[in-house]
């Protein structure tokens, strides 16, 4: 599962890329697409410093 979770991901944020690609031009796809954009650089920035924060309790 380990190997699983990414792929599914990454698949899942290309078929998002296809779609607003491919219907950019109605309003409520350029709605959600700014919408899950912040929500995953949210997401990423979450899991960094989540990780920097267990390396400093252990790592040093």
């Amino acid at each position: 599962m380990n190997v699983l979770g990414p792929i599914l991901i990454g698949l899942l944020l290309a078929a998002g890329v296809f779609a607003a690609i491919r219907f950019w031009h109605k309003l409520i796809t350029r709605i959600v697409t700014v919408i899950a954009g912040l929500g995953i650089a949210w997401l990423a920035v979450y899991l960094i410093a989540l990780s920097s924060v267990r390396c400093l309790g252990s790592c040093g």
